[in-house]
């Protein structure tokens, strides 16, 4: 049985694939851990809708 070698350009646009899928999924899980702060123009916190719902 003969084998088609895979040329150079579909195992670079492979390998960049892999790659920017696990950056998204690294930022991802990053992100869900984020706890940000949001501020008004004077720098006072302000108080989000997250802040005030409770399961």
């Amino acid at each position: 049985m003969i084998r088609k070698k895979a040329g150079f350009f579909p195992v670079l646009l492979g390998g960049i694939m892999v790659l920017f899928i696990a950056i998204l999924v690294t930022v991802y899980l990053i992100a869900r851990q984020a706890n940000p702060i949001f501020l008004d123009e004077k720098g006072n916190p302000v108080q989000t809708q997250s802040d005030t719902y409770h399961h």
